[in-house]
């Protein structure tokens, strides 16, 4: 079930503690929509292969799935980048299959909590 993966707690832990939850969540708000705006062009810098692109965005959404402790995202979004910067035969479709997967499921648990702070 998605709240045993992710939690609001656990991150404000992981940031170090001190802040206030719902300045977490908002920050939680603005990284899927960040997210939802890059992912068309991920999408199409996969399908056509575009390494150059893949590695662009890869880096950035891996920064900012990183600074809120989205461990699994950021490792899909490592693996995409580190390839792709390297120019590497590397299956990107399924790792973007698996990545979309995952945004998925942030999504949806950010969206059975987000009321409890305001959002």
């Amino acid at each position: 079930m998605n709240e045993l993966k992710y939690d609001i707690k656990k991150i404000v832990e992981f940031l170090g503690g001190g802040i206030d939850e719902t300045i977490i969540a908002s920050l939680i708000g603005i990284f899927v929509s960040s997210v939802n705006d890059e992912f068309p062009a991920f999408a199409e810098a996969v399908a056509a292969n575009d390494r150059s692109a893949i590695h662009k965005i890869g880096h950035k959404l891996k920064g900012s799935s990183a600074n809120l402790g989205f461990e699994y995202f950021r490792k899909l979004c490592e693996d995409l980048e580190q390839h792709a910067r390297n120019d590497l035969d590397f299956d990107y479709k399924a790792a973007f299959e698996q990545l979309g997967t995952e945004k998925q499921s942030i999504e949806e648990w950010f969206d059975s909590v987000k009321a409890d702070y305001g959002l």
